[in-house]
This record gives structure tokens, C-alpha cells and sequence, in this order.
């Protein structure tokens, strides 16, 4: 057995274990944050901030009427309390940029949301960038910790300095691993929003995509691989199958 495998399985210290346990829940929180920024949502907000003068102060259109997208995101219902101020929000709402249209008689203006700007996608590109960084801001952070508080009980005498050293290691590795993890998953969420104006930007973008590229094979591989022992296993059970109804037929004709 390795020595260090021998030691890791051996050594009883309680400082890697929550060290790595923050760690990869700070993996868990980030990916969950990613999840928040998407694409359609950027002409959302837009729109939930127009702001129209009305009798001489600013109103926020959700305070004019009810706000819904029962069916796509992209298309927005907007059902105004006072019929009277239908024209001038219809107007208005055109004047800003919104496809909208108001049937004679109904108290619904239908608007439908452009897709977002390169420029827009753009911005959720950068604040994806700002939480991988904040991220991995965060391991740092609990690497550090950690290692003051090793270094503390060193001093005190709790832990010699195999178990630190030992300690400090497995630390080391799991930063390394789950740092590289959220870069990778903070690269592919750049360029899902993206598409074809994703661009490297950070220093270790083009190494990830790399990586990326290389998961996408693997995984393309495997279900290809997964396919053909499918087609393969089928077609053993019908050569069974042809067999078994052979095999019957000529006991049958045997018996007659």
C-alpha cells in the first residue's frame, strides 16, 4: 500500500474533512447561483423597470397593472387596472422598445420580449465571471482559515507535524480540484449565454475549454458506445428469437 494512502486512511485530524466539506459546498452554491442568470430574463428586467409619468409622477408598470407570462417567458401579459391609461401605456411601452398590441375592449396589452443584445449577454457573461472569481475567492478563504487554525494547534501542541503536514495536503488538493471545477462550470455557463460571441477572456478560459471539449467527447463516446451495444444486444435477442421459432416450427412439423 502507498504511504501516503496508508497515512490518509490512519491519520485522525478533523481540520481536512470541514475544510473540504466548505469547499464543496461552496461548489454547491455557486453552481445553484448560476442558475438565477439566464438569457431571456435580460429584456425582462428591462421592461420591469420602465417607468412611465403619469399625472406628473413616475409609476413602475407592474403598479399599473398585473404582470404575468402564463405560457413563454418571452411573452409578456399585461393586464391594466384603468382602462383609461391603455393608449397612453400601450405608447409608451412601444416607444421603448417592446412589440405590443391591445385588442379593442380589453384590458390586456400583449407585448412580446426581444431576444437580449450582445451587448446584454455580454453583462450576464461579466457577472458569471464575478462569481466564478468570488468562488474561488471563497476557497481561498477557507483554506486559509483552516490553516491558522492548524497552525494554532500546532503551537498548542494538539496535532504534531506529520498530521499538519498530512492536513495541509489533503487542503491543497481538494482546492486545486474544486477551483478548476468552478472555472470549468463558470466557462460553460459563459458559453451557453453566448453562443458564437463567447470569447476567452480570463487567463485560464482556453485551458478549460479544452477541458470542455474534451468531457463533450468523452460523453459523445460513451453513448455512442452505449448505442452500438444496444443495436448489438438486439440483435442477439432477435437471432434468439428466429432460433426459438425454428426450433418450434420444426418440433411441430416433427410431431405432425
Amino acid at each position: 500500500m502507498d504511504e501516503v494512502n496508508y497515512i490518509s486512511s490512519n491519520v485522525d485530524e478533523g481540520y481536512s474533512p470541514e475544510a473540504i466539506a466548505n469547499m464543496e459546498n461552496a461548489l454547491e452554491e455557486f453552481i445553484v447561483s448560476l442558475l438565477e442568470i439566464r438569457p431571456e430574463d435580460a429584456n425582462i428586467a428591462v421592461f420591469r423597470g420602465l417607468k412611465i409619468t403619469l399625472q406628473g409622477r413616475p409609476r413602475r408598470l407592474a403598479e399599473l397593472g398585473n404582470v404575468e407570462s402564463p405560457d413563454n417567458p418571452m411573452k409578456i401579459e399585461l393586464m391594466i387596472y384603468n382602462k383609461e391609461q391603455i393608449e397612453k401605456i400601450l405608447e409608451f411601452i412601444k416607444q421603448n422598445g417592446f412589440p405590443a398590441k391591445n385588442d379593442a375592449g380589453s384590458q390586456f396589452i400583449h407585448i412580446k420580449v426581444p431576444k437580449p443584445s450582445r451587448m446584454q449577454l455580454e453583462e450576464l457573461g461579466d457577472e458569471v465571471i464575478r462569481r466564478t472569481n468570488s468562488a474561488c475567492t471563497r476557497l481561498m478563504k477557507v483554506k486559509t482559515n483552516t490553516s491558522l487554525r492548524i497552525r494554532a494547534a500546532m503551537e498548542k501542541e494538539y496535532i504534531d507535524q506529520r498530521v499538519s503536514g498530512f492536513a495541509l495536503k489533503k487542503i491543497d488538493n481538494a482546492l486545486e480540484r474544486i477551483t478548476k471545477e468552478i472555472k470549468i462550470i463558470g466557462v460553460m455557463k459563459r458559453k451557453a449565454i453566448l453562443g458564437s460571441f463567447f470569447k476567452t477572456i480570463e487567463r485560464d478560459d482556453a485551458d478549460m475549454v479544452k477541458i470542455i471539449n474534451k468531457r463533450v467527447k468523452l460523453e459523445k463516446d460513451k453513448i455512442s458506445k452505449e448505442q452500438e451495444l444496444r443495436i448489438q444486444a438486439e440483435a442477439i435477442e432477435n437471432q434468439n428469437q428466429t432460433s426459438e421459432k425454428i426450433d418450434v416450427e420444426n418440433a411441430n412439423n416433427i410431431a405432425s
